[in-house]
């Protein structure tokens, strides 16, 4: 019992002590406004396993509450600052929208969609070609302009071969009925190659 109350107990790799330590100093370790979770507590920090004078637990060595409070808003000023440098607002989509979604390992803008249904968080449903649904904030979205078809043109397609050109010439005559008349086409002939036979 009295190794349990000095701390010396261990189960394991579990010490009693070093937790304790641990969690001493983790009350005294400021947080991202400037003071510690001791210091909300009891406004001052805590004696901890670290040297320190006797006079930095005084009252007038602590910062106080609001002085503490504008640092904390001065620091989030600054991190907003620094994320809307670059930051810009993306125009919504609306149903029916042609999007192309990104990869989230390669990067890639790869998969083509149809907007089917937004969201109210930014967050859209995309129907694929293939018939998959996807759901995908608008960050992994980028509009998709599919290639235009070319427009028929009003004298047939560009591939067709220009109609030849009218000529000023008589019209031939028909043959005489007495000419002879024209050699029919020849019949396809069998091949005279004889045909090996198995042995049975």
């Amino acid at each position: 019992m009295k190794k349990l109350i000095r701390g010396s107990w261990s189960a394991g790799s579990f010490d009693i002590d070093q937790f304790s330590k641990g969690l001493l100093l983790y009350r005294n370790a400021p947080l991202s406004g400037g003071a510690s979770p001791a210091q909300l507590v009891f406004n001052r920090p805590v004696r901890d396993c670290l040297p320190a004078h006797r006079r930095a637990f005084a009252p007038q060595w602590q910062k106080s509450a609001v002085q503490l409070e504008k640092q904390a808003l001065r620091a989030r000023t600054l991190r907003a600052a620094h994320f809307n440098l670059h930051a810009h607002p993306l125009p919504p989509f609306s149903i029916g929208d042609s999007v192309v979604i990104q990869n989230h390992i390669t990067k890639r803008w790869s998969t083509p969609g149809i907007i089917v249904e937004t969201g109210p968080f930014r967050d859209y449903l995309i129907k694929t070609p293939a018939g998959r649904l996807f759901r995908r904030n608008r960050r992994l979205l980028r509009r998709h302009y599919p290639a235009a078809k070319p427009a028929p043109s009003v004298h047939g397609p560009p591939d067709s071969p220009a109609p030849p050109p009218l000529s000023t010439s008589p019209t031939p005559e028909p043959p005489a009925p007495d000419s002879p008349a024209a050699p029919a086409a020849a019949a396809p002939r069998r091949s005279t190659r004889i045909c090996n036979k198995l042995n049975k």
